[in-house]
């Protein structure tokens, strides 16, 4: 199946059809065109897709699909078939915060504030005695927090127009406004 890039536009608020509110991100459609079928030693057909991000340098990306003819090479990607309630798979980078300390980016308790502590913001002890004689992979450190690739499962569609090319899904989306999601 293709994947759809949407370019996130902020979030609103809308109304259920009971009157309760609910916070929902709007995602416009990018527009796109299939620029090659591809096919792989397997024998499967791998459909490359050109998005257009409105950026001089252009989103490329291939997906395998089972029926490559409908997918017209030169042609306009059309606009996916959805409906108001459907359960979705987005996928998107979070947004990027920069080399951070132990404690903002693991939330660590951080240690005595007062009385010549001398210990406040820093992760406390990181190694082991003489056996293993090292850091273990994997300990909590400080380093580049977000701007990694998530992915959210069963979100739901609270608004599709298929002439706009506009969609709001319940709830939030990775990144920031103006950032690409796969849906």
């Amino acid at each position: 199946m293709v994947r759809y890039a949407f370019s996130k536009v902020g979030m609103t608020s809308a109304f259920t059809q009971s009157g309760t509110a609910q916070g929902v991100t709007v995602l416009k459609m990018q527009p796109a065109k299939v620029l090659r079928h591809e096919t792989l030693e397997n024998g499967k057909v791998v459909v490359v897709v050109e998005y257009d991000t409105g950026h001089k340098n252009k989103l490329v990306r291939g997906w395998v699909v089972e029926n490559p003819a409908e997918y017209e090479v030169g042609s306009p990607l059309k606009a996916p078939s959805l409906s108001v309630g459907q359960k979705l798979k987005i996928t998107g980078f979070s947004k990027g915060r920069g080399f951070q300390d132990a404690m903002t980016r693991h939330g660590f308790g951080g240690g005595p504030a007062s009385h010549g502590s001398r210990f406040h913001r820093s992760p406390g002890s990181v190694g082991m005695r003489a056996e293993p004689g090292r850091v273990m992979k994997g300990k909590k450190m400080p380093g580049q927090d977000g701007n990694v690739q998530v992915t959210l499962r069963n979100v739901q569609v609270a608004y599709w127009s298929h002439e706009e090319s506009i969609m709001a899904i319940v709830g939030g989306v990775p990144g920031a406004r103006g950032g690409m999601v796969f849906v």
